[in-house]
């Protein structure tokens, strides 16, 4: 059996061997088949990082009627958001597991066990929702922000709450202590423009330093290059898709909101005027083909 104490040293020694988080779980004596696994959306990663437990236990306690998230389960471990892997398969951050004390017909009335004032006020008028009275277990507690899994691929990312017992998740990283992941570098960032606002704090701070030309991709692969040629840089322009999906553009515009894979073409130098840097989009635009196949009109 592997225990939650052995895992690290395992995973460290044995390199070609592949480790699973229902292991870990069953090194902790829970039952997999009373416990779902649960990848929150971004509005969970901004719970946690704003209020850790509390905040984000609140956050979890609202859930819709029907399918429940959490079934008729007893117990619930949680994940953020991760990374995106380079292949596009998304990635989930292990918080916390939670046991599953009662469930209610939220009304604004009866509070959860694990209340915050912010969260209680943003669920006061949802309909068809349950409540519910969740309690933080100590097991599992030592690996909070530690341990990183692969979820799957993007359509499997949108199978958010699955049982334990039937979905066996891929440990990619187990670290020694909780921390943000380093930034991989501007030629290696991918990420998708809805998880822009929540990215690490040093990585925002990496992407506002530099202007540039990036790609955006929507999930049918057509393509649309663009550049960031304000005070604010890439960061600043990929914060205005975020909040209003189109950017300014025409055709973007026409699509609606969608959140698109956004990755770096070209990071300008710092002598670089914002005339040289649309010089340099427009270059990319027709390597790419992006005004004859791609979102691109001008």
């Amino acid at each position: 059996m592997t225990t939650a104490a052995s895992l690290r040293t395992i995973a460290s020694t044995e390199g070609g061997k592949v480790f699973y988080f229902h292991e870990f779980l069953t090194g902790l004596d829970l039952d997999l088949e009373q416990t779902r696994l649960l990848r929150h959306d971004n509005r969970g990663l901004v719970a946690w990082r704003r209020g850790g437990f509390q905040k984000f236990g609140c956050f979890a306690s609202f859930q819709r009627r029907t399918p429940s998230p959490y079934a008729e389960a007893q117990l619930a471990c949680h994940f953020v958001p991760g990374p995106m892997l380079a292949d596009g398969d998304a990635t989930g951050l292990f918080v916390g597991i939670t046991r599953i004390c009662d469930r209610w017909d939220w009304d604004g009335g009866r509070l959860p066990a694990i209340a915050d004032p912010e969260i209680i006020e943003s669920e006061r008028d949802r309909q068809d929702v349950h409540a519910f009275d969740l309690e933080w277990i100590e097991a599992g507690l030592g690996h909070t922000e530690r341990i990183l899994v692969r979820w799957g691929p993007p359509a499997a990312a949108r199978a958010w709450s699955q049982w334990a017992a039937r979905r066996h998740k891929e440990i990619l990283e187990l670290r020694l202590d909780r921390r943000e992941p380093p930034f991989p570098g501007f030629s290696k960032f991918m990420s998708r423009i809805s998880e822009i606002p929540v990215l690490p704090q040093a990585w925002q701070g990496a992407l506002a330093s530099v202007r540039g030309v990036y790609l955006l991709v929507s999930e049918a692969g057509e393509q649309y290059v663009g550049s960031a040629t304000g005070q604010e840089g890439l960061l600043g322009r990929w914060l205005v898709y975020a909040a209003n999906g189109h950017g300014g553009n025409v055709l973007l515009r026409q699509r609606g909101h969608r959140d698109y894979a956004v990755s770096i073409l070209e990071v300008a130098s710092p002598d670089m005027s914002p005339d040289d840097i649309l010089a340099r989009e427009a270059h990319w635009k027709d390597k790419l083909g992006a005004r004859a196949h791609g979102l691109n009109e001008n």
